[in-house]
């Protein structure tokens, strides 16, 4: 039974050699709510994510508090061993072996994840395959990763880490880099795991169209600090930062109608 507070970070603090990174982050994702974490390069979306799944190194001062379904968690944990949590990354390629087919990366990780025969393992893994869009997973299980596009693996990658049903999954920049039928693939596949009844989902990302079209809430970063947070639909109607203003502005002019672009209608652009 998931935690009835979800995961709840408060007064996070980040510091390098005495220099100041993040200030007094806070960021809550309820059970099945799905938060975007917005901002620009360098505005501290990188490191949240790292201090959140215990990955900061040593080099890092991190204060503040964190809990997962209710429990309060260090922030320094095991690579892997954050309870409650899975993650996809922005670079799909780099979380798979290459050489080795799917079926024989993806079966022992599940199998060893819900403690599971072969057999089994390989129903699970099929079901996940179709959750997150794959109409063949036969096909993708005896493929090659270098087979796939980058939407592809990051499709397979999803699988992976909602195998273990996490509380809370972090999806850090997924569709950076992908052409628009893949984005809308992983967006697609982002929303049928995660929302009601489900993990909630941290959807970490530059891309405002993006999060306007899959998430309930939003948390702006600027420069290591929180800016602003609330619905989404209400703060990118109405931003009252100065810098949120600036993000939505500028998404509205680089979007296309003709492209019917995600999250179109919540930044007032015809589709």
């Amino acid at each position: 039974m998931r935690g009835a507070t979800g995961v709840d970070v408060r007064d996070l603090e980040v510091s390098a050699a005495g220099r100041p990174l993040l200030r007094g982050v806070a960021l809550q994702v309820p059970p099945g709510r799905r938060v975007a974490l917005l901002g620009a390069s360098g505005s501290g979306k990188s490191l949240t994510v790292l201090a959140l799944l215990g990955l900061l190194g040593r080099q890092f001062d991190v204060q503040g508090t964190l809990r997962v379904a209710g429990s309060e968690l260090p922030w320094r944990q095991s690579p892997g061993r954050r309870p409650g949590m899975a993650a996809v990354f922005q670079d799909s390629q780099a979380a798979l072996n290459p050489v080795v087919r799917l079926d024989r990366q993806l079966l022992p990780a599940v199998a060893r994840r819900r403690r599971l025969g072969t057999a089994d393992a390989g129903r699970v893994v099929a079901e996940l395959l179709r959750e997150v869009g794959f109409e063949d997973p036969e096909r993708i299980l005896r493929a090659h990763p270098s087979q796939l596009s980058g939407g592809q693996r990051q499709r397979v990658c999803l699988a992976l880490a909602v195998a273990a049903a996490p509380d809370l999954l972090v999806a850090d920049e997924p569709t950076t880099a992908l052409d628009m039928i893949s984005r809308r693939q992983v967006v697609e596949a982002l929303r049928r795991c995660t929302g009601a009844g489900r993990g909630g989902l941290l959807f970490v990302t530059h891309d405002l169209a993006a999060a306007a079209d899959l998430c309930d809430d939003v948390v702006v970063l600027e420069r290591g600090r929180v800016v602003e947070a609330g619905p989404i639909q209400q703060v990118v109607g109405s931003p009252q930062a100065p810098f949120t203003a600036a993000l939505v502005e500028a998404a509205r002019a680089g979007l296309r109608p003709t492209a019917a672009p995600l999250g179109a209608a919540a930044l007032g652009v015809a589709s």
